[in-house]
């Protein structure tokens, strides 16, 4: 009877052990180095690596050494709900005195078109251009309005079969 149960702990153990070698992740080791993902782009480094390039492989895992692995941990998240997410457009400074910018942080390629409203709904203006998923950075003279609440509505329309995304945002002009 014990070596029956040994058996059956012995196999436990050998299958349990086996478990762990599903979560191979991307990972790097070196002496120093570090990340800053804060930003629309990310930036790593690292010091101590090997300058030489090598990969090695095995029929589920493949190695590279010498280069930054690519960063898996935050996979892109697609927002289908029309809206801009929360890091894809900064508009500053805010309240603003005479130029405003508005910071585009979109992967999504179009024609995007900004128009611009007083508190009281009046159309002030509008720009247009065409937008290719890797950042832009739009500036708007707000100097000749006088100081008060004013709203920037920015829609993007895709091109392709993409969810569109639109929104609008609150501009204060002072003096």
């Amino acid at each position: 009877m014990r070596k029956v149960q040994l058996l059956f702990f012995t196999i436990g153990i050998f299958f349990s052990l086996g478990s762990f070698s599903q979560s191979v992740t991307p990972s790097i080791l070196n002496a120093s180095g570090g990340t800053y993902p804060p930003t629309y782009y990310r930036f790593e480094w690292s010091f101590g690596e090997a300058m030489a390039i090598e990969t090695m492989l095995s029929p589920n895992l493949i190695v590279t050494n010498g280069v930054l692995q690519p960063g898996t941990d935050k996979p892109a998240s697609i927002d289908n709900g029309g809206g801009w997410g929360g890091d894809e457009i900064r508009i500053l400074p805010n309240p603003t005195q005479s130029v405003l910018e508005i910071d585009f942080f979109s992967k999504q390629q179009g024609k995007v078109s900004m128009k611009l409203y007083d508190a009281s709904g009046r159309y002030l203006g509008n720009r247009e251009f065409d937008y290719f998923g890797v950042g832009r950075i739009e500036k708007w003279d707000l100097s000749r309005y006088p100081s008060g609440e004013y709203f920037l509505y920015i829609r993007l329309e895709p091109t392709g079969n993409s969810v569109g995304k639109k929104g609008g945002f609150k501009v204060i002009k002072i003096r």
